[in-house]
């Protein structure tokens, strides 16, 4: 966000990331749609990867704001859209990875990955 937030309330903190929300919203379906598009699938590597990179972000962001600072790429990049893209995309079956991981399916392991980033992200939105 290019404005503090310090005095803000948890609820007009999201409400006031609205336009980043839409905007990257926007960005990652025309991103993820295209090379979903494009390549005929969603790379599965490609899925996990942003997933798991995502989840590692939020880490790091955790222990930035418990440690007083600001998360990384603070009110440079919204990545709380990505995964709700995803989630819609894999709900919808415009992404629909095969197989498993570790003996669960592949497509229940991404959404549930997605939508805990999702939470953990919304958390750290209002917070930061």
């Amino acid at each position: 966000m290019p404005h503090g937030t310090q005095n803000l309330s948890p609820r007009q903190r999201l409400v006031a990331r609205g336009w980043h929300y839409l905007g990257y919203s926007v960005f990652f379906l025309l991103l993820y749609g295209g090379i979903r598009i494009s390549l005929g699938r969603f790379p599965q590597w490609l899925l996990f990867g942003v997933l798991a990179g995502s989840l590692l972000k939020d880490v790091y962001d955790e222990i930035r704001l418990r440690r007083g600072s600001r998360p990384l790429a603070y009110a440079g990049i919204e990545h709380a859209p990505s995964n709700a893209v995803l989630i819609g995309f894999l709900l919808t079956g415009f992404v629909d990875p095969t197989g498993t991981v570790l003996g669960a399916p592949a497509r229940e392991v991404a959404l549930w990955l997605a939508v805990i980033d999702l939470l953990f992200d919304l958390s750290q939105d209002m917070r930061a």
